[in-house]
């Protein structure tokens, strides 16, 4: 059975779009389920909070550059970076995580990037594939990334510096 999706975007800045899809049928995009289901839980606030300001941060100051999306999960990255990867003076601008909130995305260039869902990892030595909450977003967004991909392959979808090109009524099929 095939499923449709749709690209939709999610937030405009001055040096980033973000995009993300939504599933035929479903009320919400896949980054509008993200913020639905972690913005009012209080013991990630702080962790949502710095992960949306870092998507802010990126979008109108920085750019999407490749060192911020280096947690790469297979065809897919995932949102906050690793702690030891970002510049010392990086650091000062955020705070370490305790309960391993991720966000699935996949970075197109320093002006694309496409925003999945996500959840709270499990602590511990265990891989996105590993765990039991958040498998299930880990294998979505690589399905999604292999399916953007091979659109943009076939010409179907193209970008120019932040905006898309595709037709109005074009629908990705899982």
């Amino acid at each position: 059975m095939n499923i449709f999706a749709t690209i939709k975007t999610a937030q405009s800045f001055n040096k980033v779009t973000y995009y993300t899809v939504k599933f035929e049928n479903e009320e919400y995009s896949e980054f509008e389920k993200f913020i639905i289901g972690h913005r009012n839980l209080s013991e990630i606030h702080n962790e949502y909070n710095d992960l949306m300001s870092l998507i802010k941060r990126l979008g109108n100051e920085i750019g999407a550059l490749e060192r911020y999306f280096s947690r790469k999960e297979r065809k897919a990255e995932a949102l906050p970076p690793e702690w030891n990867k970002l510049r010392s003076h990086e650091r000062k601008l955020h705070i370490k995580y305790h309960h391993n909130l991720r966000l699935y995305c996949m970075r197109i260039s320093d002006e694309v990037v496409f925003l999945f869902n996500g959840g709270i990892k499990t602590p511990g030595k265990i891989t996105a594939q590993e765990c039991k909450v958040v498998r299930q977003y880990f294998r979505m967004a690589n399905k999604l990334a292999t399916c953007i991909e091979e659109a943009m392959k076939e010409g179907e979808i193209s970008f120019h510096g932040k905006r898309i090109k595709i037709e109005e009524d074009y629908e990705l099929i899982l």
